[in-house]
Order: structure tokens, then C-alpha cells, then sequence
């Protein structure tokens, strides 16, 4: 198969470029742009809430570990919650 230049490729091999200024809106919108942190907050939130869950089931089964007195689960389960919580209600993206 050979190679054809670029000019012949494109629009069926009719040697001229179009161009997409015709095709767009008419209106410019306004295109919002969502934070990586919200994202961020989302997975903190969300992973927060199931080491809160876990944390609070040890309660009644506790684990064969030394200090699971100190219940570390339900304390790292409600500080991520928390952070992650904060994270969201900061980085929400806002209507315009």
C-alpha cells in the first residue's frame, strides 16, 4: 500500500483543509472545570465511611491484636470521614 501525502488524505483527496470555525455554537458556554480535589475529598469520604463501618463491627468482635483496645479503625475511620467531608463541601462545584 503507499503512502499518500497528507493533503490527498484528507476530504477525499481534494487537496483542501476544512475547517471547523463554521461548525461551532453560536453561544460560547461557559464550561466548568471540577476540582481534582473534590475527587480527592469523594474517595477520603467514601473510604472513611466503610474503615467507620468496619471500626464500629470490631466493637463486637474485636481483632487478636495488641492494641485493638485503642479501637484504631474507628478513630482513622471517622478522622478520613471527616477530612474527606470537609474536602467535598469546599471543592463542591457551584451552578453559575
Amino acid at each position: 500500500m503507499e503512502e499518500k501525502p497528507q493533503s490527498a488524505r484528507l476530504n477525499g483527496g481534494e487537496g483542501r483543509r476544512r475547517s471547523a470555525a463554521g461548525l461551532e455554537d453560536s453561544k460560547p458556554r461557559d464550561r466548568h472545570m471540577i476540582p481534582v480535589w473534590f475527587f480527592v475529598g469523594v474517595i477520603l469520604l467514601f473510604s472513611g465511611l466503610v474503615i467507620l463501618a468496619t471500626g464500629i463491627y470490631e466493637f463486637s468482635s474485636p481483632p487478636p491484636t495488641v492494641l485493638a483496645s485503642l479501637h484504631p479503625a474507628l478513630w482513622w475511620g471517622a478522622l478520613l470521614t471527616l477530612i474527606g467531608g470537609i474536602y467535598v463541601y469546599v471543592y463542591l462545584p457551584k451552578k453559575s
